[in-house]
């Protein structure tokens, strides 16, 4: 029995104190053949059912949440919830409201991060997630209400803001259409005229109107190495008007971002500098790569190369930054010679632009020593190099 299908009264059995003794028992992230027989024998096959699959979503729920412990999961939901440090990060965007909607609340990844200093109410179509989005608001010390309405009947206007992450999955299981989504895109210009205080959480691919773009601040928000979603941020939430913004927000939730409302020109080098830097997923995402460029300094070592160059490091968690040690013919038996030479024995192969596959290159090096170094083939204004440098 998974949680999504799950009887209510069973789901709000497993949200209860009689259910966390039993979680207590086994700490564990799966249970024994013999574990779910006698729990079986002693509740039901649904209920056993029930704990043995929580356990198991807690397990991988600690990559996201740092209380994953005494949270519930559905397993659609534990992939599409945002994660508590970037939940923290949006929720002080809210600033001054005092109280918030989630429409779509999902199992509450954002709503237990609303609520905090706030009156927060979830609101999910499915009764079975509003139980658990309101039982994982506890699981941070939060008191939610949550209703099991559709999400665009509710009376948006008695709240001073709401968040929104409409289902990407209502028509097509990853869509990126806005108009696949549900609420439906008209559905949510309805709610935005109730109500322009707003933030959108969107796949960071979606295709975004253009009276969105003209009129919202459009975050693409990064962590963990990926751009994880693109926000809509209307009205008194759109802290500059309309433009894009990209963000990374670390595992401690410390910030970086960068906002442009315009197009900057694409500026390219002549020669590689003495540093090379891999812009973030979300600055790529953004397509602010060229603005990010202008305001610092730096350079495309080509125009359709997503590197950039200068002759000194900039202190941006936004950019990987690399110090280039040489540039190299892309040859294995020279590159395995040099690196011999040396000491290198551990390398990271990062490639750019040419069809090699990292893994089959770093197999076939032949490498001996315990120092370490980073690779990058890549098309260069000397053609194609493999770069040896340093993450700085």
């Amino acid at each position: 029995m998974a949680a999504e299908s799950a009887d209510i009264s069973d789901l709000r059995w497993l949200v209860s104190d009689e259910a966390a003794e039993i979680f207590a028992q086994f700490p564990q992230p799966a249970l024994s053949v013999q574990q779910l027989a006698r729990l079986q024998r002693e509740h039901s096959p649904a209920r056993a059912a029930l704990i043995s699959e929580q356990l198991e979503l807690r397990q991988r729920g600690r990559a996201k949440f740092s209380r994953a412990e005494a949270m519930f999961f559905t397993r659609v939901g534990l992939e599409q919830a945002t994660d508590d440090v970037i939940a923290a990060y949006k929720s002080q965007r809210f600033g001054p409201a005092q109280t918030v909607a989630d429409l779509c609340c999902g199992i509450g990844g954002d709503l237990a991060a609303l609520a905090a200093g706030r009156t927060a109410t979830g609101v999910d179509l499915s009764p079975q997630l509003a139980v658990l989005a309101q039982a994982n608001g506890a699981a941070y010390g939060q008191t939610v209400a949550t209703e099991s309405i559709d999400a665009a009947s509710c009376d948006i206007a008695a709240f001073n803001a709401w968040h929104c992450d409409p289902d990407r999955r209502a028509a097509d299981r990853r869509t990126t259409q806005l108009d696949s989504f549900s609420p439906t895109t008209e559905e949510l210009d309805q709610l935005l005229r109730q109500n322009s205080n707003a933030a959108i959480k969107l796949a960071p691919a979606t295709h975004v109107p253009k009276a969105w773009r003209d009129d919202a601040e459009l975050e693409w928000i990064s962590s963990r190495r990926e751009c994880r979603q693109l926000v809509a941020w209307f009205g008194s939430l759109a802290d500059h008007g309309a433009g894009r913004r990209a963000t990374h927000v670390d595992r401690d939730g410390k910030v970086s971002s960068f906002f442009a409302a315009g197009d900057a020109p694409l500026q390219t080098a002549s020669q590689l500098g003495g540093y090379l830097m891999e812009p973030d997923p979300a600055l790529l995402a953004a397509d602010l790569v060229d603005d990010f460029a202008l305001q610092h300094g730096l350079q495309r070592i080509l125009p359709r190369s997503v590197y950039l160059t200068a002759d000194a490091a900039i202190d941006s968690a936004l950019v990987a930054t690399f110090q280039v040690r040489d540039q190299l013919p892309i040859d294995r038996k020279s590159l395995s010679k040099r690196l011999k030479e040396e000491g290198i024995g551990r390398v990271e192969v990062k490639v750019r632009g040419l069809d090699i596959r990292p893994e089959a290159f770093l197999k076939k090096l032949k490498l001996s020593g315990d120092l370490t170094a980073t690779i990058i083939l890549t098309p260069t204004p000397s053609g194609n190099r493999a770069i040896l440098c340093e993450r700085v």
